[in-house]
């Protein structure tokens, strides 16, 4: 049998438990008690209809009894036992003076303060619609508890129908009395007599009386006696006209009554207890039963249980305040299933409680919906080239919801440079593209999430490779012409899809010179390299430009430059005492040829006087060359025929070359001197570098030193030069 414990006392009574037939066809989570208490239960995790994860699932809530809006239902009737032995003043009782007889706590002053102790409880509760009060001895009596006119068997448990100040059910149980003083009785509100000894029989009669006058569906009787059956029949025939919703609670107080003693075969408080579903309480201490009598409608949360899908309730037992509880009172619980797969689910929480009218239950269930993780196929591996879109093909499953997020993400993993990026044509979608800035190793992530599940992941490896930039020589233009000497500058754009990587470059200027490097200045993907470089040897060059990147890849371009030697020429200078402007005079680039028939000078006369000069664009090649037929010069002292010089620059070299046909008439040829005309000499076939540091070939110079009265003369025929 279950225990609850009452009051403050430490005693023990036991639980009043009224057995129920069959399952509710419902089950509510607010409700009342058999006995009117209220009782709920509701769960606050997890919502109803949420959506979980799978796994456990954590479950809390609250529970109460006697917090809610209870229903007076019940009816109490309260007896007295006013025998003399109520009155023995060797035995100390307790309430102080209850009825006014000038004897203080004596056992009836107990029983009186423990039936308004009761009546308190009743009021307190809200359970209780209805009381009456019956008291016993030799004979048993039922109460008037309304003042006026008539015998009034019932009333409330708070009425003042005479407007004294005090509850009317307080006024009877206080006019109690017992034999010591007469014959016991009361005197409220109508005169009652019932003598002296103890008729159980009387008592349990008069009871059912009072019960029976009131309306309410359940009914509890608490019957209290100092003692046994003295008097009257066996209690078995009034027993048996005790309705079934009539509970008869007995109280055997102090050491001379005991539940067991049958009173020479009238009957016990145990038989009374047991034929009508009530309990038999011992009270061995008397001053303890104003604390123990009102818990015949005292209420209790006993236990919490927690059931999923129809399964085996099972019991909650982390609960705070811990269970059972007396009510009014309200607790917290928490607990968890056990792992739940996809799918729908129903929790039920029931709270089970009791109270005077016996025992009870609620229940709130809640729906879960366990979602199962989506799976995640990242596909791949994948590979592909630095700065070059790679397509991705991921795939994720989730058929149950409720809504699906995905997103790609990278990380290097090895042989990445600082600094490298990718980026996702949609990140959010399953069929993508994904370009990074360098090659090396990465790692791509697909998540998946479903708003339910912690997200899901999947990677897979991309591999980039290395891709080589690109070069292409924009200055100079191929196949420029340069002088020897002459500073060139190269200027190389380059551009490179992994965007991330760093260049250097080096020029090759194939003429001999060591390989040279480059000044790089770039932006992420594009650049130029350039240099200036001064070529010595006369050609066409095919200058190499390579760019590398840090990963080892490079690219060329080749552009061709062509280095010449400028020349010139011309047939006739002269200069001193008089001159002659170099006639016909030209120089190269661009190609240029002059001719003249006939010359007249201050100096003489020529005739058929060439010049040219060319330079191939292709090879460099530089050709100069003039040439005179006849001269005559300083009024005749000098005859020259065919004068004739060539110079020429390649890349094999420079030449120079002449020829003089005769000299006043003496054969001359390609052999170099010189020839004194008079005070005249006469240089032919001669190389000189003039102060330009042009390299010349003259075929005739003519000299004639100055005097102290005349100034010198020098006058050149066919000269070619080069630089």
């Amino acid at each position: 049998m279950k225990r609850r414990l009452l009051g403050g006392t430490g005693l023990t009574v036991a639980a009043l438990v009224v057995a129920t037939t069959g399952p509710a066809a419902a089950h509510p989570s607010n409700d009342n008690l058999p006995g009117g208490t209220s009782i709920s239960v509701s769960i606050t995790t997890p919502a109803n209809g949420s959506v979980r994860p799978p796994g456990p699932v954590p479950v809390q809530g609250t529970a109460s009894i006697g917090t809610g809006v209870p229903v007076a239902n019940t009816a109490l009737i309260y007896v007295l036992d006013v025998s003399g032995s109520t009155d023995d003043p060797t035995v100390t009782g307790c309430g102080g003076d209850q009825n006014g007889d000038g004897r203080a706590n004596r056992i009836l002053d107990c029983e009186i303060a423990a039936a308004r102790e009761l009546n308190n409880q009743a009021v307190a509760t809200g359970t209780v619609g209805d009381v009456g009060v019956a008291v016993f001895a030799e004979n048993a009596a039922t109460a008037d508890v309304t003042p006026g006119g008539g015998d009034d068997l019932i009333t409330g448990p708070t009425s003042d129908l005479d407007g004294a100040g005090g509850r009317d059910v307080d006024q009877v149980l206080t006019s109690a009395n017992s034999s010591v003083s007469g014959d016991g009785g009361l005197t409220r509100f109508a005169a009652r007599s019932v003598g002296n000894l103890t008729n159980f029989a009387a008592g349990v009669q008069n009871a059912t009386a009072v019960a029976a006058a009131s309306d309410e569906p359940r009914k509890i009787v608490a019957f209290v006696s100092d003692g046994v059956a003295t008097a009257g029949g066996n209690v078995g025939g009034p027993l048996a006209s005790v309705p079934a919703n009539v509970d008869i609670f007995t109280f055997a107080v102090g050491q001379g009554s005991t539940c067991d003693n049958t009173g020479g075969g009238r009957g016990s408080l145990q038989q009374i207890a047991d034929a009508t579903g009530g309990e038999c309480i011992p009270v061995p201490d008397v001053a303890d039963l104003p604390d123990i009598v009102p818990g015949v409608i005292a209420s209790e949360l006993t236990t919490l249980t927690m059931s999923v899908n129809g399964g085996t309730p099972v019991p909650i037992t982390d609960v705070t305040p811990a269970l059972p509880e007396n009510g009014p009172a309200s607790v917290n619980y928490s607990t968890s299933t056990a792992a739940l797969a996809a799918g729908s689910h129903q929790i039920c929480v029931t709270a089970n409680g009791t109270d005077g009218g016996g025992a009870g239950d609620v229940t709130d269930c809640h729906t879960v919906v366990v979602n199962a993780p989506p799976t995640v196929d990242a596909g791949g591996p994948y590979a592909g080239q630095e700065g070059t879109a790679v397509s991705l093909a991921g795939e994720v499953v989730d058929p149950d919801g409720p809504s699906l997020g995905t997103a790609w993400s990278y990380a290097p993993a090895s042989g990445v440079d600082a600094g490298a990026t990718c980026s996702f044509g949609d990140a959010a979608a399953l069929a993508t593209t994904v370009t990074c800035t360098d090659d090396g190793v990465y790692e791509l992530t697909l998540t998946a999430d479903d708003s339910v599940n912690p997200p899901v992941e999947a990677t897979v490896t991309l591999t980039l490779s290395n891709v080589a930039p690109a070069v292409t020589v924009s200055a100079p233009a191929d196949g420029a012409l340069f002088a020897v000497g002459a500073p060139v500058t190269f200027t190389a754009p380059f551009t490179d899809v992994g965007t991330n990587d760093s260049h250097t470059c080096t020029v090759d200027f194939d003429d001999g010179t060591p390989v040279a490097p480059g000044t790089v200045n770039e932006a992420p993907g594009a650049g130029t390299c350039a240099t200036t470089h001064a070529f010595t040897a006369v050609g066409p060059h095919d200058v190499l430009v390579r760019v590398t990147d840090d990963d080892g890849g490079s690219a060329t371009d080749v552009v061709r430059v062509v280095v010449y030697l400028p020349g010139g020429a011309f047939a006739i200078q002269a200069s001193g005492l008089l001159t002659v402007p170099r006639t016909p005079d030209v120089t190269c680039p661009p190609d240029e040829a002059q001719t003249q028939a006939l010359l007249n000078t201050p100096v003489g006369s020529v005739s058929a006087l060439n010049a040219s000069c060319t330079v191939d664009p292709e090879t460099g090649r530089t050709e100069a060359s003039a040439s005179i037929d006849q001269a005559s010069l300083l009024a005749g002292l000098i005859t020259v025929t065919n004068i004739e010089s060539s110079c020429v620059a390649d890349a094999d070299g420079v030449t120079r070359s002449s020829s003089v046909g005769t000299i006043n008439g003496i054969p001359i040829g390609l052999g170099s001197g010189s020839i004194n005309v008079g005070l005249v000499q006469v240089f032919y076939n001669e190389s000189r570098t003039n102060a330009q540091g042009q390299l010349v070939r003259n075929a005739i110079r003519v000299v004639k030193p100055p005097t102290l009265i005349i100034p010198g003369q020098e006058i050149i025929l066919a000269s070619c030069r080069l630089g």
